[in-house]
């Protein structure tokens, strides 16, 4: 599941990224649904792992934060996109704190 993780957030850095150097010169929406489809996939991915986290007796309660930290930080790159003006790539700057 990491690799999925992993792999769907790069595609929504570099999606918003394209988005992004795009805005003037042949815009495309496609990059920015590519990139709230590809946010809104690893959201789904790190609520799966922070349900299965809450179960196992070893998890400690750093692990479980952190897993919630990256959840909403899916649910903030979601709504800046949805209020992107183009003037910075907004998702590629909240998602590249998730490790």
């Amino acid at each position: 599941m990491r690799s999925e993780l992993n792999d769907s957030l790069d595609v929504a850095r570099r999606a918003c990224s394209r988005c992004y150097a795009h805005k003037t010169f042949r815009p495309n929406e496609n990059d920015k649904e590519n990139s709230k489809r590809a946010v809104e996939r690893a959201r789904l991915l790190l609520k799966k792992a922070f349900d299965e986290k809450r179960l196992e007796e070893e998890t400690t309660v750093e692990q479980i934060n952190a897993l919630k930290e990256a959840k909403m930080l899916c649910l903030d790159a979601l709504e800046a996109c949805k209020n992107c003006d183009k003037e910075r790539p907004r998702i590629k700057e909240l998602l590249s704190s998730i490790k």
